[in-house]
């Protein structure tokens, strides 16, 4: 029975030595010449932080447009990840509208998942851009998000926050626009 196992062991090993190799000979090979680096880096939060630091936001911004990581970006701030929303007030700063307009609903989408870090960067003047009566109010969302993110928002016992709270909340109760989902 030993004898039997053997074979599929080694051809275990030989199949497995393949993506091995590979991935080794990958990493120790060098960038190609005028190939951009970032192409074949993960964007992550705290990367595109360092980058609008470094590079400032409008270089940023025009970096995720040659590479296409809007969407990437729109969803992370969708699903209410702290690191990504932090970065959209200095993002939608240095956009054109229409990412502008993505990342103001992704903020309203956010809302619902984290309340804390969106209230964090909304305005306290309730500005036109990152006011809580523009991100929060239902702009066509639905009932359960609207419940959600009312739930959540009322939760939040931040002393810093308290204009952001309030203007959000006063967003949230004001009637259903005819766009909202009735049902859902």
């Amino acid at each position: 029975m030993r004898i039997r196992s053997l074979p599929r062991l080694v051809l275990f090993w030989l199949l497995l030595a393949l993506p091995i190799g590979l991935t080794a000979l990958a990493a120790g090979t060098p960038a190609t010449p005028g190939a951009p680096v970032e192409a074949s880096r993960v964007l992550t939060a705290r990367g595109l932080a360092t980058q609008i630091h470094e590079n400032g936001a409008r270089e940023s911004v025009a970096q995720l447009n040659r590479q296409q990581a809007w969407p990437h970006v729109i969803r992370a701030v969708s699903a209410g990840w702290d690191g990504w929303i932090e970065l959209v007030p200095d993002l939608i700063a240095s956009t054109d509208s229409a990412h502008a307009s993505a990342l103001q609903a992704a903020l309203r989408r956010g809302l619902a998942h984290n309340p804390h870090a969106v209230l964090q960067v909304l305005d306290p003047g309730n500005g036109p851009v990152l006011g809580g009566g523009r991100i929060c109010a239902d702009a066509g969302m639905t009932r359960r998000w609207r419940a959600s993110a009312i739930a959540g928002v009322r939760k939040v016992h931040d002393i810093h926050l308290n204009h952001q709270v309030e203007d959000c909340l006063t967003a949230l109760h004001a009637p259903l626009t005819e766009t909202a989902d009735n049902g859902k």
